[in-house]
């Protein structure tokens, strides 16, 4: 099998858009068919590349996926041999401009477990000599992981001559390939999330959509073709073993997926794997008309900022009718992440706005707070009695979480849902509740990293 790839690995400056969202936007922008994945959980960047290049986003991140064979059958399940299958991560930088330049591990693994090359994106609005120390410092962590770099591209350089400076230098000390310059005047200033989910989100997605535009008419200071050459250049595919068999009644098992673009953050990546198992997806949306006919056996309501949708939940008759059948537990009923609110009784929105009530399945409030860059934390979910995914001791599913949302509450011990740090176990946390197949957890579940017991949940 033949899947052109990619990894476009950005230096992190916090506020910043990512560069390779605006680089997606301007291959789309030019005419290339992408496939857009986003190698670490940061639900800001999947949204900003979404509403950039108006198409899904798929999460690969390779710790919360639980291991190589887990992505690479992900990535396989979503990527298309007719397109360049670009994934974006976060390339790490320096505490500290003394510090040492240091590469996160997801970025090392995606490119290891994926065999593909990566491009790392360097600022260059410091001096040249700084600049190519960073390069080096990068490159000989992405190499470590056996792949060499073959490009690289430089973003907010200073002017004309200073690339010319940055260029020779790392002519000189690598063998890689400029890949050009991006100039200062397309950076932008990364927008919170809460705007770019809201229904006027025009006013700070514009700005986005603009630089990138912008972007792609710099023929001569980007290299476009050569994104497309390496990304063709990468190995053949060869094709993965399945982890799990689709479920018994595969093929008519219909669940209901939630649609409204708040509830996009987290990509679709557990949509990805209900295909895979034999489930058939059947769109509901919050706003408009239900026109399909067929008869729904599980409602999965995705991570996101569900509260800016809350009246609309409500006038939806078709979903409000859905979700009181549901309550009984005798189908699957999933609500992971910010949209587990849904489920409680009580809603806290954000900023003292007041309170509003949820739907009463399960006895918890759920408690939204202000949204916030990088506060991300990675958790695995530890097993309890009357787990709807989790039944064996030494079972895990991994996901990940925030401090901008939480629920809280009390219940049976055997209902709730506990979670413990994925870096150290001993942490754990109150983050849901269960009912015999419901599911509302504040951690935003990656179902690919457990996808047999996913499978098992499906079948009841």
């Amino acid at each position: 099998m033949i899947f052109p790839r990619l990894i476009l690995a950005d230096e992190y400056r916090s506020g910043k858009v990512p560069s390779g969202v605006l680089i997606a936007g301007a291959l789309k922008e030019l005419g290339y068919k992408l496939k857009l994945f986003v190698g670490n959980a940061d639900d800001v960047t999947v949204r900003a590349l979404q509403v950039v290049c108006n198409q899904p986003v798929t999460l690969l991140d390779p710790i919360l996926c639980g291991g190589q064979p887990n992505l690479r059958w992900l990535f396989e399940s979503v990527a298309s041999p007719d397109c360049i299958n670009l994934i974006l991560v976060n390339l790490g930088g320096r505490v500290l401009e003394d510090a040492p330049f240091k590469v996160p591990k997801e970025c090392a693994l995606l490119s290891e477990w994926l065999d593909c090359d990566v491009i790392p994106i360097i600022y260059s609005d410091a001096s040249s000599t700084l600049t190519v120390r960073s390069v080096a410092e990068a490159v000989r962590q992405i190499e470590d992981g056996g792949k060499p770099v073959r490009s690289i591209l430089f973003r907010s350089i200073l002017n004309n001559r200073e690339y010319e400076l940055v260029d020779r230098e790392a002519g000189r000390n690598f063998s890689a390939v400029s890949a050009g310059s991006m100039p200062s005047t397309v950076e932008r200033d990364l927008p919170p999330l809460e705007p770019l989910c809201s229904d006027d989100s025009a006013h700070v997605t514009l700005p986005l959509r603009s630089a990138s535009k912008q972007l792609a008419g710099m023929k001569h200071l980007v290299n476009w073709a050569i994104f497309s050459a390496i990304a063709q250049a990468a190995p053949m595919w060869p094709r993965q073993q399945r982890l799990s068999e689709p479920i018994t009644d595969s093929g008519k098992v219909n669940i209901a997926v939630v649609r409204h673009h708040a509830l996009s953050i987290a990509g679709d990546g557990t949509e990805h794997l209900l295909r895979v198992l034999g489930c058939n997806i059947v769109d509901i949306m919050l706003v408009g008309n239900i026109t399909h006919s067929v008869p729904i056996h599980g409602v999965y309501l995705p991570h996101g900022l569900a509260y800016i949708a809350l009246p609309k939940f409500f006038s939806n008759i078709y979903l409000k009718t859905m979700l009181t059948r549901g309550s009984t537990g005798g189908s699957f009923l999933l609500a992971d992440g910010g949209s587990s609110a849904i489920l409680g009784d009580r809603i806290v929105l954000p900023e003292g706005r007041g309170e509003g009530r949820g739907f009463g399945v399960l006895p918890f409030s759920g408690i939204y707070k202000k949204t916030s860059f990088g506060n991300v934390k990675k958790m695995r979910a530890v097993s309890r009695k009357e787990n709807p995914l989790l039944s064996g001791s030494k079972e895990c599913v991994f996901g990940y979480g925030s401090d901008s949302y939480s629920l809280a509450g009390t219940g049976e011990d055997d209902e709730c849902w506990v979670t413990a740090d994925a870096l150290d176990p001993k942490k754990t946390s109150l983050d849901g509740w269960c009912k015999k197949r419901i599911l509302a957890t504040s951690m935003r579940i990656e179902p690919w990293s457990a996808p047999e017991m996913f499978r098992r949940w499906l079948e009841g």
